[in-house]
């Protein structure tokens, strides 16, 4: 964890920081717990947090995911009131930092990734780099990702995630943390769902033949999860490990980047 080129990926979900359920709505305990507990774990790291209240309702309002339609009414005003709608969200986080003199930068994620020939391409790596290099925590965000084409979609913090494990290779990264709002996977021991358990440690191979428990909101087996798993499997097979984590629950952000034992989901790679 202390070799110099060590560094740990922290994302926070969107719906840790926010209420989901209320547009542009904070968390700000939440929000206050997470930061200090950044700050006081004091780790190489690069942070990602998720759109939340933010980003969501508006990009589904003007169907940004999927790109133009001419059939929805002002949607490329829609594009970029979404893109500002997520800044003002990243921009209160990097005030929390601040107010303590503790140095994070903000890195306008739709300014450094495109989208080429169906592919997610990471523009400017140099500066994300030179930020670390000077001690300067990069700060990045789900945000609007344009398309050489003339399109756009949006562009996840998991996506993001998986990008920067593709890319970084000045730096051995040590492991990608998942802050959600459970304390990770829960298997079911029956087909019917009725008993479950917390998965605290599986190999990135079992994934795909597990069975979960489907817990409501605490989290989504039907789609959002899914698609995480996805990601983690590609992670996982660049040999970089990952810990699903419950960002709620005091002091798990602050002993998972010390490397402190807690509650959670482990993947591990395969040997």
């Amino acid at each position: 964890m202390n070799a110099k080129n060590s560094l740990i990926l922290l994302k926070l979900g969107g719906g840790l920081l926010t209420d989901k359920n209320e547009p542009f709505s904070k968390r700000i305990d939440v929000i206050k717990s997470v930061v200090k507990q950044i700050i006081d774990a004091n780790e190489k790291i690069i942070l990602i947090h998720g759109g939340g209240s933010f980003g969501h309702p508006l990009a589904k309002k003007y169907n940004v995911f999927d790109g133009i339609d001419k059939s929805i009414p002002n949607q490329i005003f829609g594009v970029v009131e979404t893109h500002h709608s997520m800044i003002r969200f990243n921009s209160y986080l990097i005030e929390q930092f601040l107010e303590t003199n503790y140095p994070v930068l903000s890195i306008q994620t739709s300014s450094i990734f495109i989208k080429k020939s169906n592919k997610i391409s990471l523009e400017s790596l140099d500066i994300l780099e030179t930020a670390l290099n000077l001690k300067i925590t990069p700060v990045l965000y789900g945000d609007v990702l344009f398309d050489k084409k003339g399109s756009f979609s949006i562009l996840s913090g998991d996506e993001i995630i998986l990008k920067l494990c593709e890319s970084l290779k000045s730096y051995n990264i040590s492991k990608v943390v998942f802050a959600m709002e459970s304390d990770g996977l829960y298997k079911s021991d029956d087909l019917g769902g009725n008993n479950c358990n917390l998965l605290t440690e599986c190999y990135s191979s079992e994934l795909d033949d597990l069975i979960l428990a489907d817990l409501g909101q605490k989290i989504d087996v039907t789609g959002g999860i899914k698609n995480k798993l996805t990601n983690i499997k590609k992670i996982c097979k660049l040999n970089i490990p990952v810990q699903l984590i419950n960002g709620l629950t005091e002091g798990n952000i602050f002993k998972s980047l010390r490397n402190q034992k807690i509650d959670c989901t482990n993947i591990l790679i395969n040997e």
